[in-house]
Parts: C-alpha cells; sequence; structure tokens
C-alpha cells in the first residue's frame, strides 16, 4: 500500500472525521473575523446561536429551551453536579468513562458501584435491584461504553428509573451522531454529549439537555453574563433562572457552527439510515472474524464499536497496513461509522487474517 493511499479509519470513538463542507462553515464564519469581527459575533450571538439552539433541540426531539450550549461533557455533568444537594445515593458502573464517575467521586457522594459479570453485560436486572435495595436517588450512566461497544436499552432503563422515582443523567458521547436519538421517546432527566466522536463536529462544544421538572426542581449554582441569569432593569437586576444558566461566557461560534453544518449533513441522510449503515458493517465485520470478541458476536446490546484482543503485534500491523483503529489496556477497539464501507472491513478482515497466517 502506498503512502498515498487514503487511510481505513476505523476510530470514531477516539475522534470523528470533519468533511470538508462541515469545516468550511467554520472557516467562513472566521474569515469575516478579518476584517468585520464585532458585526460577525454580534449577528452570531443575536441571531446565529438561537438558529443553532433550535436545530440541535430538533435533532433530539425537543424543546429550545430545554437545551444549553456547553463546552464538552465533562464541563457539562460538573455544572449539574453542583446543582445537585450533594446527599443524593448515586449508582454509577465502575468501567465507565471517568468523566461520568469523577464529579461525583471528588463531590464526596454518596456511590454504589455496578459491576458486569462478562466484560460486556450490563445487566438491567442488576440495576433494577441495586435501585430498591441500595435507595438508588441517581443513576449516571453512558449509552454506549466506551472500552467493550456495549450499548444499554436507554428506554428500558429510563423507564424503570421514571418507575422507581430514581433520577437519570445520560452520557450520549459515544452514541449521538451514530443512533437516532429522541429524548422525548427517552425522557432521561439530564442527556449530556461531547460532539467530537460521533457527530463528526471538533472539539470544543457539547449539548446539555435538561428536562422541565429536573430543571424546576435543581436550579444551577452557576452562571455568567452571557447566561441569562439576571436581566437589568429599572436600575435593579432580576433572576431569570432557565437552562442557558449552564452556558458559560462567549460560546464557542466556531465549534457550533461546524456542529449546526454537520447536523444538517445528518439529517440529510437520516438517522435512521445513518444506525441502519452502521449496524450491517458491524455485523458484517463480527460475522467474518476469526478472534474473539468482547461480548461475543450477537449484536444485540451492541453498538458499532467491536473490541478485539491485541496480540503479538497486530495493531502494529494494522497501523503498517494504513488502518487506524485504537489500542488501550490491551484491545483493540474498532469503531465503524457511516464513511465506512464494505471495502474498509473486507481489508481489515484480510489483515487480520494475514497476521494471524504470518
Amino acid at each position: 500500500m502506498t503512502e498515498h493511499t487514503p487511510p481505513v479509519y476505523l476510530n470514531t470513538a477516539a475522534c470523528g472525521l470533519i468533511t470538508n463542507p462541515v469545516l468550511q462553515t467554520g472557516i467562513h464564519l472566521y474569515q469575516d473575523f478579518e476584517n468585520l469581527a464585532s458585526a460577525a459575533s454580534e449577528h452570531w450571538r443575536d441571531v446565529k446561536a438561537s438558529e443553532i439552539r433550535s436545530n440541535i433541540a430538533r435533532f433530539i426531539g425537543t424543546g429550545a429551551e430545554n437545551i444549553a450550549l456547553i463546552p464538552n461533557f465533562s464541563y457539562g455533568l460538573n455544572a449539574v453536579v453542583q446543582a445537585l444537594s450533594g446527599q443524593e445515593k448515586v449508582l454509577l458502573y465502575r468501567k465507565d468513562f471517568p468523566s461520568v464517575y469523577i464529579p461525583f467521586m471528588v463531590n464526596q457522594f454518596n456511590i454504589v458501584w455496578l459491576d458486569d459479570d462478562d466484560g460486556f453485560l450490563i445487566d438491567l436486572n442488576k440495576i433494577e435491584s441495586l435501585i430498591k435495595t441500595e435507595k438508588i436517588d441517581l443513576v449516571a450512566i453512558s449509552h454506549v461504553q466506551w472500552q467493550s461497544g456495549f450499548k444499554i436499552d436507554l428506554q428500558a432503563l429510563c423507564s424503570l428509573c421514571r418507575d422507581l422515582g430514581t433520577r437519570t443523567i445520560i452520557d450520549a458521547t459515544q452514541s449521538l451522531g451514530s443512533v437516532k436519538i429522541s429524548v422525548a421517546e427517552l425522557q432521561p432527566d439530564v442527556f449530556i454529549a461531547s460532539n467530537y466522536k460521533w457527530m463528526n463536529a471538533g472539539f470544543g462544544t457539547g449539548i446539555l439537555y435538561m428536562s422541565p421538572e429536573f430543571a424546576a426542581a435543581y436550579p444551577p449554582r452557576i452562571s455568567g453574563a452571557h447566561s441569562n441569569a439576571f436581566q437589568f432593569a429599572d436600575l435593579s437586576f432580576r433572576q431569570n433562572t432557565s437552562i442557558t444558566n449552564y452556558e458559560p461566557g462567549s460560546l464557542n461560534m466556531f465549534g457550533f457552527s461546524i456542529l449546526d453544518k454537520a447536523i444538517e449533513e445528518k439529517s440529510r441522510r437520516g438517522m435512521e439510515a445513518i444506525e441502519a449503515y452502521n449496524r450491517n458493517l458491524t455485523a458484517l465485520l463480527l460475522r467474518q472474524l476469526s478472534v474473539p470478541v468482547t461480548g461475543g458476536a450477537d449484536m444485540q446490546h451492541r453498538s458499532s464499536i467491536v473490541v478485539i484482543r491485541e496480540e503479538n503485534g497486530l495493531h502494529a500491523f494494522l497501523v503498517k497496513n494504513n488502518i487506524i483503529t485504537t489500542m488501550r489496556n490491551g484491545n483493540i477497539r474498532i469503531s465503524i461509522h457511516f464513511h465506512n464501507t464494505e471495502a474498509d472491513i473486507e481489508h481489515l478482515i484480510q489483515c487480520i487474517a494475514d497476521h494471524r497466517n504470518a
């Protein structure tokens, strides 16, 4: 394979590719900053920001009044944690992404740890049992697990927690943009995602959704000049508490413009079509793999992340053959998105077979 051959990129779970039209949207905005910076920024702030917020809300199936534009997942969760009383008993998955559990640890919450049984399956029956026996107030968990590709049944989880009077905080960073999501149907209390992975929108932006009921019960404890926490009138400030208080100072205009264009591209293709396409390619890979897979080859509870063991220099061999994946903790993580093709999967399968034969 020549050095000019495009790589087979199977690493969206680490960072998503950005298409040129998406990139150009941000560049065009910043080109206006060369001579008309104040006018361009004021137009974005006064007009474009509300349009982007509405487009994000439509994309995840809610109203714009329930959406805050944030820098990333970690910022959003830390801000939400500050709104909690601190007395909540929290259920956390032990192998979840650290950003999910660290804010609760450093703020010394009462934590109950959830374990899987086989390195893959997170059992809803076990969650239900722990909620009941431990009197859990809040479940915080990723929709898709970064180390295994396990995808929890979010509809069932949120329904279960509502029935038991338990709050839910969902990290959708490893799922938003790869599967269709409607928070109106799922009804989580809080839903947060960074956009640099499956949304294919680069770093520096995140989405925070909060149900109206949760927002009313847990008013924000952070704010800033651009957060609309207070309105000046009659020579005094009047408090105007809303989810926009979670928005920090000046927003990332470049990043959210890119996200808006990425949403347009995904909406044009259709999230149902993207999800089906990713699923078909993942099934193709699982049918042909000649090495053990974390969680087995069954498609139930599986995202388009597939994890296999790194043995005898397989990862280095894939890199040599221009296949980009992630190696972590003795495993190779393969992540498939809508830019991939059957030829990509066949090339990966062939390289794995060649390595084993060698």
